[in-house]
């Protein structure tokens, strides 16, 4: 998500926005009695801000048991309706159901298990908006996602929250509040794993399997996207060979573990967001500036895996260069030091999560997000000229469009370098 220009204004208004048929049969659930009365829309985001869905703002009437109307500020979230390639990309047959199920199972399990182990209603994990109810179909026997399905969820920009500037990177007050939200986000569903199994088994695990968005791209597409990559990686480094070999190494990692078997459980597996940067993550500030509190948003390729991918992608696509280069291992130590209290806190017990197994774990699996970040950077710092005004213009060609931006190979050089200075490009 992201704020809306002026440009993205004009762009709402003109565009014909999808109607969401019976929106009252999946938000009167959790209206305590209320009644939807009636809603209009507008697009939230413009093309090429959100890839794998179309965000719509609502604003909904409501009833409520004392006869009064008020207003229900909502997000609706659609699948890529209009775009055949992004519907074929991100297959909503799959990430829909796990979107679904954060709200629909993790986050009322997680909030139980908290609860059951005492902790105060004020003090629980509050990094999910508010649910308002999903569906796949209109019809209720439908097992397969189709373009009627919508996600329902509170509009936090009405609570404060707001969403980050892709195009400015952390400072060290936020990233220090992400991690601490992280830390809670990956130790919880861990928590429910070990105290609950049979919960976890049957409501959870199900819907976070390997997700891997190559499966569903031409070999075509996927060689110029690498070689592209290779290519930038070639030009910030001057040819060097050593590393051009390595970046051909990772690339072809990368590439095996998203095409790899399901993980089995492990000291540092739970379910994992794996694609978290600025697009994903509302903030709200106090009233002096500072930031409080985050809502993590778009889990669609949320999969069970190691904690590692979220904190390594974190770090290198959206952190500010400088911040990164001087906190990095400090970082890393403000996130187990909370993931430990959160495992605590619902009594966990925590003698075998040591902090020298943790960087054992970072060093097994932290080189496999640096081709994940230096292609992301394209997207994360796309010229916003080259974003078309439809949803169904959106294609890959926004990223060869956006080659060689003096921006852009300016931060690839700095994850290249980075990641060489903290051992992960090696």
């Amino acid at each position: 998500m992201s704020e809306l220009t002026t440009q993205q204004t004009s762009f709402a208004k003109m565009a014909e926005v999808p109607q969401i048929i019976d929106l009252n049969k999946i938000i009167e659930p959790y209206l305590q009695g209320a009644k939807f009365v009636s809603y209009e829309s507008r697009y939230l985001t413009k093309p090429g801000d959100n890839y794998g869905s179309i965000m719509l703002t609502i604003d909904a009437k409501i009833k409520k048991t004392d006869g009064i109307v008020e207003e229900l500020p909502l997000i609706a979230k659609l699948p890529p309706l209009t775009n055949d390639l992004y519907w074929q990309l991100f297959k909503p047959e799959r990430t829909c159901l796990t979107e679904n199920s954060v709200y629909k199972y993790l986050a009322p399990e997680l909030e139980k298990l908290q609860l059951e182990a005492g902790v105060l209603p004020t003090k629980l994990f509050d990094g999910f908006p508010r649910y308002f109810g999903s569906r796949i179909s209109l019809s209720a026997e439908a097992t397969k996602v189709d373009r009627d399905a919508v996600l329902v969820q509170e509009n936090v920009t009405v609570c404060g929250y707001k969403p980050g500037n892709r195009h400015k990177p952390y400072d060290l007050a936020h990233t220090v509040l992400i991690l601490h939200y992280m830390a809670q986000y990956h130790a919880l569903p861990m928590a429910l794993r070990l105290k609950k199994p049979k919960v976890f088994e049957q409501y959870l695990r199900p819907y976070f399997k390997k997700f891997n968005m190559s499966d569903n791209m031409s070999p075509e597409v996927k060689n110029v996207l690498n070689t592209e990559t290779l290519s930038d990686i070639m030009t910030v480094t001057k040819n060097d060979e050593r590393d051009v070999k390595r970046a051909q190494e990772l690339l072809d990692l990368y590439d095996e573990f998203n095409a790899a078997e399901d993980v089995q459980d492990g000291p540092w597996t739970s379910i994992v967001h794996m694609d978290l940067w600025i697009n994903n993550l509302m903030i709200k500030y106090d009233d002096s500036g500072v930031p409080a509190k985050l809502k993590i948003v778009d889990f669609q390729i949320a999969q069970y895996e190691s904690v590692v991918h979220d904190i390594i992608f974190l770090l290198l696509s959206s952190v500010d260069t400088m911040v990164l280069e001087e906190n990095y291992y400090n970082f890393l130590r403000i996130y187990y030091e909370a993931f430990i209290k959160s495992l605590r806190r619902v009594h966990v017990d925590t003698t075998k999560y040591s902090y020298e197994e943790f960087l054992n774990e970072v060093d097994r699996v932290a080189h496999l997000q640096v081709p994940h970040a230096l292609f992301m950077t394209k997207v994360i710092l796309a010229d916003n000229s080259t974003l078309p005004t439809d949803y169904k213009d959106v294609d890959l060609t926004v990223l060869t469009k956006n080659r060689g931006l003096e921006n852009i190979m300016a931060r690839i050089s700095d994850i290249i370098r980075l990641s060489k200075k903290f051992n992960i490009f090696y």
